[in-house]
């Protein structure tokens, strides 16, 4: 065969060996790494990679809470309290007085422009009145026995703050008006693209 088939030939056989030796070493690395990768990172844990919390919810402080939206943010005037307290002090009545004030000062500020646009207001404590079914608890409410659609849970095109608006600003028993008088007079009534049929249901982002 000669020096140089000879050469050939070791040179082949010691690319085999690289060829094999390389994921097998690859392997045995894994195997090595593997036990030291999980989520404890105290001494001689239990090599378990999940860590639960023990402590009881009182030990927590809840930074938010909501369930009917934009209750929180626009009518509540102490947030921090509000954010504190649990739903049993909405039924109680312990914020009905910033939620009054709040909304006085929406028809203060709105209600020349709702005339204007032809829309009949309604008077502050009526509307108080009114929106009580929908925030008091403030909570997320569902009746598995009837359609689904907002205020039972919320669908994606649930126009919620138009229908918000509507309950907290008009007379929903003037002629002509109802919860969804606003809707499209506000807010666009659709997204640029419409909704997946399939989890996420949301379309792709297509910002820059």
């Amino acid at each position: 065969m000669g020096d140089n088939g000879e050469a050939l030939i070791m040179t082949i056989s010691n690319q085999s060996n690289r060829n094999i030796w390389w994921p097998v070493a690859g392997l045995v690395s894994l195997l090595l790494l593997a036990p030291a990768c999980n989520g404890d990172d105290a001494p001689g844990d239990d090599g378990d990679p999940y860590v639960f919390a023990e402590e009881t919810p009182a030990e927590y402080t809840r930074v938010d809470r909501i369930g009917m939206p934009a209750i929180g943010t626009a009518v509540i005037v102490d947030k921090q309290a509000y954010n504190e307290a649990n739903p049993a002090a909405d039924a109680n009545g312990d914020f009905v007085e910033q939620i009054t004030m709040s909304v006085e000062g929406l028809h203060a500020a709105l209600d020349d422009d709702l005339m204007g646009a032809g829309l009949v207001a309604c008077a502050p404590a009526d509307c108080v009145a009114q929106a009580a079914p929908l925030v008091v608890p403030d909570t997320l409410k569902i009746d598995l026995g009837a359609a689904a659609g907002f205020p039972n849970g919320r669908l994606l095109t649930d126009p919620v703050i138009d229908v918000t608006l509507a309950v907290v600003l008009l007379d929903l028993t003037a002629t002509g008006q109802d919860a969804t008088t606003l809707v499209g007079a506000l807010n666009p009534t659709a997204n640029d693209l419409p909704f997946e049929t399939a989890f996420p249901y949301l379309a792709p982002y297509q910002g820059g």
